[in-house]
């Protein structure tokens, strides 16, 4: 049996169990001993959506397990049953499967229930995506000798928004990123932050990449392939500092290296953008404009916001922060909030700007640029209370106060780890235990090497608090570089046929 890129074995290896290891694990399984020949089974759905989903099984079915399943019209062999609650099939199913339990009591629309047996297995969900993960349940109780495992499951995450950051830089191969995707959505993830640095063609501003870039479509195949992995695709652009295109240790500004008569929509050393001057609006909302169409529809945009003042260390420019800095920093909060709002599209933006950086209790234990004399974390009161705070940190493993911060600040918070294990744990640990709205995991230039803990964050945001996850490092990542690198899935094509 090969590994594929949907399939990890995430426990140390043990003797042949009698019971599948299922990742993450789910709120509840009763096994039985029945078994079911996955080869030749077919798969009935009601709606287009659900058929998607099958379309999904069918092809992961053939690609894991070399088993081929029939879409269409069952015949006397096993069934595969994906069912929507909304119909009285689903009514029935859950009411048989999950009795005084449904809907779940969290994220009841990414819920689902799973029955299998020696005459075919049924999955109900609310939704695609509970479907889907469902379907991701159900490629895991598969045996070596492709007979599928008898059970009944009934399961729900605990954090509802479950997202992974990507960054595609001018050197970022797309190949990685799909297998990047496809891990999420193996890891029961639910949104997917592509975010370009330089490498995304604009012919609105094309000085704003090299001409070695991507196009959009290039990029458009990945929008597609998260779409039909049912997560939320999620557009970013960052919008006040690391205005260069590129991170800071690179040495580079994508513009002004090139483009010198642009400097005004830069702070002097080009490291933000200059808030004081209206033509920046153009620029951004160009593209913008192109990002969401690439993307759309979307929910949610990301507009960056991080490591704007001290980072490089403060630029003396009274020009780009006016009379009164905090009035112009206002002012700039307030344009990309309501570009968005009129397009009925949520603004995520991370936390750093708004702590100051000597605060006792915060600062100390926080990435904090607010310095005088922008002194931005007073800013925080003017943001409206539905734009998204992302809380990022990458090195603490103890009590970390910021989240609970905003959180009493009345801002929806999101967690962001990166690399560390101890970090991972800690953060998510966190946003279960405040009920925050849920994780974005980072991998920034080490797409490679964060993904154990890509996985790692997966399973603890999807698991009930107090989970523990005593599996080594050494073995997470050991599994990962099992994944093949080349002919990955296509499961964007599911969405057309």
């Amino acid at each position: 049996m090969r590994f594929p890129i949907l399939v990890l074995v995430l426990l140390p290896p043990l003797a042949a169990a009698a019971q599948p290891r299922i990742t993450p694990p789910p709120r509840e399984v009763a096994w039985t001993e029945e078994r079911m020949p996955l080869d030749g089974a077919a798969i009935t759905a009601a709606s287009e959506e659900a058929r998607q989903i099958g379309r999904l099984l069918r092809d992961e079915a053939l690609r894991l397990h070399r088993a081929r399943l029939n879409p269409g019209a069952p015949g006397r062999g096993p069934v595969i049953r994906l069912l929507l609650t909304d119909t009285p099939a689903g009514k029935a199913a859950v009411a048989k499967l999950a009795p005084g339990k449904w809907p779940a009591g969290r994220n009841p629309d990414q819920a689902y229930v799973l029955e299998t047996g020696s005459r075919g297995a049924t999955i109900a969900a609310a939704s695609p995506a509970g479907l889907l993960y469902g379907v991701n349940t159900l490629l895991q109780l598969v045996s070596e000798g492709g007979e599928i495992h008898g059970a009944r499951i009934f399961d729900y995450p605990q954090l509802g928004f479950r997202g992974l950051h990507i960054c595609i830089f001018p050197n970022t191969e797309l190949a990685a990123v799909r297998q990047a995707i496809l891990l999420a959505a193996r890891y029961k993830y639910n949104a997917v932050v592509l975010e370009p640095w330089a490498s995304l063609q604009s012919r609105k501003r094309p000085e704003s990449a090299y001409e070695h870039a991507y196009s959009p479509e290039q990029i458009r195949p990945l929008v597609e392939l998260g779409r039909a992995l049912r997560m939320e695709m999620i557009p970013m652009l960052n919008s006040w500092g690391h205005a260069s295109g590129m991170r800071s240790r690179s040495g580079e500004h994508v513009v002004l290296d090139r483009f010198p008569r642009f400097k005004p929509l830069y702070e002097p050393d080009g490291w933000s953008f200059c808030l004081a001057n209206p033509d920046i609006y153009g620029h951004l909302f160009d593209r913008y404009d192109e990002l969401l169409d690439l993307f759309g529809p979307v929910q949610y945009f990301h507009a960056g916001m991080d490591e704007a003042w001290g980072h490089l260390g403060l630029t003396e420019s009274a020009a780009c922060r006016g009379p009164d800095p905090r009035r112009t920093l206002i002012g700039h909060l307030r344009k990309i909030h309501e570009y968005f709002a009129r397009r009925n599209v949520r603004v995520i933006m991370w936390h750093d700007m708004f702590i100051q950086r000597n605060h006792p209790q915060l600062g100390r234990l926080s990435p904090a640029n607010s310095i005088p004399p922008i002194d931005s974390h007073l800013a925080l009161d003017a943001l409206p209370k539905e734009v998204i705070i992302d809380a990022w940190n990458y090195d603490e493993a103890g009590e970390w106060p910021v989240p609970r911060y905003f959180q009493e600040k009345g801002y929806p918070v999101l967690v962001s780890p990166w690399k560390k294990k101890s970090n991972t744990l800690s953060l998510v640990n966190t946003a279960k235990r405040l009920d925050l709205l849920g994780l974005l995991a980072t991998t920034w230039d080490s797409l490679d090497v964060a993904l154990p803990q890509v996985a790692e964050a997966g399973v603890l945001s999807w698991t009930a608090p107090g989970y523990r996850l005593d599996v080594p490092f050494d073995h997470w990542l050991a599994e990962i570089r099992k994944l093949p690198v080349c002919d990955l899935p296509q499961h964007e094509r599911t969405l057309k046929n």
